[in-house]
């Protein structure tokens, strides 16, 4: 599968309990949808991947792979301390209907580790593996350097998720060692898509829960209609920073969802911080704004 365009990165619902909400689920899976986004990618950083247990992994991936419309792709986050976990995880998210896995490094800052660790992961995967370049999440740091070393270890790796500021400079850092072979996804909430799709990228995979507005920014950067698409860009990116903010993100999305009426709650798996009101607040106060200026935004 060739992964292209907006692929939301989705946060996991839960009750007030802390069980899986699966009715949530089929309700972002439609609402989504709506947005014409070109996939999903489940139990990522923001998905709370690292604290579901497997068998709830195994019921959530399932029950995603059953509700995405066809054409819809499915991305699933891998992330373990090492090789073999990490290799059951993605047996058990391939043979579940992933397309494709979003893998991010173990823990040990070494360089062969390393590139011996996504070419044992992403060859047990056979299907394709996105290189999740993310620092501070992962406390692992990438080099240009180790990252083609990576992309050339095994066939599988063709893609990376790029979350290592300033994202503009590394991508065109690696477009030089690793050539075009391979392809880079923006994320870190959308702040630099524009220039990230002006360099090429092949898309976006992040959090921001108004997809609607990326969708249309990647249709303009594909029709290199660059005008229109930075206008774009500069009216919605105070929002992108606003719901992007480290710490409280999760929180964020998830009160947005539950506003919106698509998640019973907003519940956060411990430990995980919440959002205040005011901060909350602050937020629709951007949406509000963009409503003003005619971007028919849910509120």
């Amino acid at each position: 599968m060739h992964l292209k365009g907006i692929y939301p990165i989705v946060p996991t619902p839960f009750l007030d309990q802390g069980e899986i909400d699966y009715s949530s689920i089929e309700r972002l899976v439609e609402f989504m949808a709506q947005k014409k986004v070109h996939g999903l990618a489940i139990l990522g950083a923001l998905g709370e991947g690292h604290k579901l247990t497997g068998q709830e992994r195994t019921e959530v991936i399932a029950k995603y792979r059953a509700l995405l419309p066809k054409g819809m792709g499915l991305v699933v986050g891998v992330r373990a301390p090492a090789t073999d976990p990490a290799m059951e995880m993605v047996h058990n998210a391939r043979d579940l209907g992933a397309d494709a896995i979003l893998l991010g490094p173990h823990t040990v800052q070494k360089d062969a580790p390393l590139i011996e660790y996504y070419q044992q992961v992403s060859d047990a995967a056979q299907i394709p593996c996105i290189i999740h370049d993310y620092p501070a999440v992962t406390g692992i740091t990438m080099s240009v350097g180790l990252i083609s070393r990576i992309f050339e270890s095994s066939p599988n790796i063709g893609y990376i998720k790029l979350e290592d500021p300033p994202t503009g400079t590394k991508m065109q850092a690696l477009s030089k060692t690793a050539g075009a072979g391979l392809k880079v996804f923006g994320a870190l909430g959308g702040m630099y898509a524009l220039e990230e799709l002006e360099l090429g990228a092949v898309g976006v995979m992040t959090g921001f829960v108004y997809a609607e507005l990326l969708v249309q920014l990647f249709e303009m950067a594909q029709n290199r209609q660059w005008k229109p698409a930075a206008d774009l860009f500069y009216d919605f990116l105070p929002l992108n920073r606003w719901e992007f903010q480290p710490g409280i993100g999760v929180s964020l999305r998830k009160q947005v969802l539950k506003r919106l009426g698509v998640f019973s709650t907003a519940k956060v798996r411990h430990p995980g911080p919440d959002a205040d009101p005011t901060t909350l607040s602050q937020l629709f106060r951007i949406v509000e704004h963009l409503r003003a200026k005619g971007y028919p935004l849910a509120l």
